[in-house]
């Protein structure tokens, strides 16, 4: 899908609290606003061999998420330490 419009961060209270998740609410909202919505046409997909694991290239190398965040973010401190930031993300901070 290729999407053309406009977005921002709002911090509107009312579009927050329609978000809470276990008590929790969003600090920011993307509020987007699509202008044009355009379907790619599935044969696309099926071109692109996405759905087909075998046919994807090997990943051996690449950084990991902690290691690229550090590099992109120009971060101190040894990777581990981002490693466990993230991981508590996805357990404590998701909702």
């Amino acid at each position: 899908m290729r999407v053309s419009g406009t977005a921002q961060v709002v911090r509107d209270s009312e579009l927050l609290e329609s978000m809470e998740i276990n008590g929790k609410l969003p600090d920011l909202a993307l509020l987007v606003r699509v202008r044009e919505a355009f379907f790619h046409c599935g044969k696309s997909m099926i071109r692109s061999r996405m759905w087909e694991p075998d046919r994807w290239d090997p990943i051996d190398g690449l950084p990991t998420y902690a290691q690229a965040l550090k590099d992109h973010a120009n971060l101190s401190g040894p990777v581990s330490d981002i490693e466990l930031g993230v991981a508590r993300n996805e357990t404590e901070r998701l909702y």
